[in-house]
């Protein structure tokens, strides 16, 4: 089967890339490529990939913009749906991940192929009113927490697909250090602070690891509390990622908001590291209590936790992620998924909403 597949242009498709997305969709081309789907990927020039990659951009959007070179996202991402356009009839299916933007290709009527379109964000009331709009668009999302609310609001087509990560590329330590770790986005939403928090209180070191995306509350929540024992170390590539998830005691995730999946608490069990989070969004459908990690009710209970935590069997937590969610049950998931919506389309069976009709 041939699949067009979009990518966002944050960054590029990467196993060192920092989103999360990126690094996912790296893992799923490859496994979609050895089970012989032909995919071709529009995406940042700067990839690197399985696929067929056709740049959108010469450079992540990201960088480009921390460089002053771009400005608004908008323009890259209209020229990316331009350039699906002028190749979909060279393709069995369209798989997208970019989002809203990518919504318009289901009501193009010179697109005769299926569109199906992967989220992975959060589920709030415009979403839910889209669909409303919208109840057969072909949507995967990756928590049943999202696919719930989707369903709710009128979806019909709604599978889920949980992300997944190649468990080779990870290493299991049964002999960490002592010390936490957080590796996610600096920003509120995140909890960094949260985690900073649990290290002093339980006077254990903690390592945090990613781009700050809100540099004052990374100058008025971390910053004022780095020194030897916490210590901030910026955007880590793939083998950084895995020694740092490998040597810590414990992953402390306390993510605020309600995510949607939450990429790294898999990661970091595939490390043979339990998992310490808020009990919101998706994560209770990963982390399995006095298993993989354990779910805080509320931020007071996280200190607790995380040092119940550390006493977890860590060859049983790397077992259970490799085996809930290894990228090859991710990738068959998806070819099946694929071939249902061919051959449907095949007969005749999916109908096309053109805007003009509505």
């Amino acid at each position: 089967m041939k699949v067009l597949m979009l990518a966002p242009l944050w960054y590029p498709i990467s196993r060192d890339a920092p989103g999360g997305i990126e690094t996912f969709l790296y893992r799923l081309v490859a496994a979609l490529q050895a089970r012989g789907c032909q995919v071709t990927l529009l995406a940042c020039g700067d990839s690197s990939t399985a696929a067929e990659l056709l740049p959108v951009v010469e450079r992540g959007l990201y960088e480009q913009m921390s460089k002053g070179t771009a400005g608004e996202y908008a323009y890259y991402e209209q020229h990316q749906l331009g350039m699906a356009l002028s190749i979909a009839d060279g393709f069995d299916l369209i798989h997208s991940h970019i989002g809203p933007g990518g919504y318009i290709l289901d009501h193009v009527p010179a697109i005769n192929v299926p569109v199906l379109h992967t989220i992975h964000w959060p589920v709030y009331r415009d979403m839910e009113w889209y669909v409303s709009m919208h109840p057969s668009t072909h949507l995967a999302t990756v928590s049943e927490q999202q696919a719930a609310k989707l369903r709710q609001a009128g979806a019909i087509h709604c599978a889920v697909v949980p992300n997944g990560i190649d468990p080779s590329d990870f290493t299991c330590n049964n002999h960490p250090a002592a010390g936490l770790v957080f590796l996610g986005r600096i920003e509120a939403a995140k909890g960094p602070d949260l985690a900073v928090s649990v290290a002093r209180s339980l006077r254990l070191p903690l390592t945090l690891a990613g781009p700050i995306t809100d540099s004052a509350f990374f100058a008025d929540h971390i910053e004022p509390f780095l020194g030897v024992d916490i210590t901030y170390i910026g955007v880590v590539d793939h083998s950084t990622k895995n020694r740092l998830l490998g040597n810590a005691a414990c992953a402390v995730l306390p993510f605020k908001q309600a995510e949607p999946f939450g990429l790294v608490s898999i990661e970091a069990m595939a490390c043979g590291t339990p998992v310490v989070a808020l009990s919101k969004g998706a994560l209770p459908e990963i982390v399995e209590p006095g298993v993989t990690g354990y779910l805080a009710p509320d931020e007071q209970s996280l200190e607790a936790l995380t040092l119940q935590a550390i006493s977890l069997d860590r060859a049983a937590v790397r077992d259970r992620a490799v085996s809930r969610f290894g990228i090859d049950r991710t990738a068959d998931r998806y070819i099946a998924l694929y071939t249902t919506l061919h051959t449907q389309h095949q007969n005749g069976l999916l109908g096309k909403s053109h805007i003009g009709d509505l």
